[in-house]
């Protein structure tokens, strides 16, 4: 796990074995949603593209791992004043090479209540291949998108990250954007990254 960035004079080399023992421990049990859940139930208002997802793109485990601000003070991180954004990027490559990427604000990264793990233990066991073995990040209260699987950097910044999933894709926008037009809204649209606490009647069917 390459740390890098902002405030970082050398960048920072973390085995799998250090997380597991240069750092406390940590656990926490959280829920994550897709920023996609209930589209299905939006198209229904408007249109809205995407897999069709109905309330099933939501899941609760508990997490394990090391905190975030304790990996970041090891890297020398003491003040965030100059830092905006915390990047991460997944082991994962697209078709252009690219790997995936996101990024969540500072203050979040380095709330000491705010709980973000680089987890390696998902219910007690280590984290399936499927939910991002070796090293997932889980930042509670985030959509999913966020919570970067199989992570390989970490890149503290002033802008959030470059990517395409963080600069075109979940996003949220006013109600007058149509598809035609949302490639100018791009820069304007804020990423998603709190969502509101919701319910939703799984049985009977809709």
């Amino acid at each position: 796990l390459i740390i890098t960035g902002k405030g970082i004079e050398k960048e920072i080399k973390l085995s799998w074995e250090d997380l597991k023992t240069k750092f406390p421990k940590h656990t926490i049990v959280a829920t994550l949603q897709c920023a996609g859940n209930r589209r299905s139930e939006m198209s229904k208002v408007k249109n809205v593209k995407g897999l069709e997802w109905g309330n099933a793109a939501i899941g609760t485990a508990k997490w394990s791992g090391a905190r975030l601000r304790d990996v970041l003070e090891y890297a020398g991180i003491k003040d965030i004043s100059n830092i905006k954004h915390v990047q991460f990027e997944g082991l994962d490559k697209d078709l252009t090479n690219t790997p995936y990427g996101a990024s969540i604000p500072v203050q979040k990264a380095w709330d000491v209540n705010g709980d973000v793990l680089l987890a390696y233990e998902m219910n007690d066991v280590e984290i399936p291949r499927d939910h991002g073995y070796p090293v997932r990040l889980i930042a509670p209260g985030i959509v999913g998108a966020r919570n970067v699987k199989w992570l390989g950097k970490i890149i503290l910044s002033d802008e959030e990250s470059p990517s395409f999933w963080q600069q075109k894709d979940y996003k949220g926008y006013p109600s007058y954007v149509t598809f035609e037009d949302i490639e100018k809204e791009y820069k304007n649209a804020k990423s998603i990254q709190e969502l509101p606490v919701q319910s939703a009647i799984c049985y009977p069917a809709d």
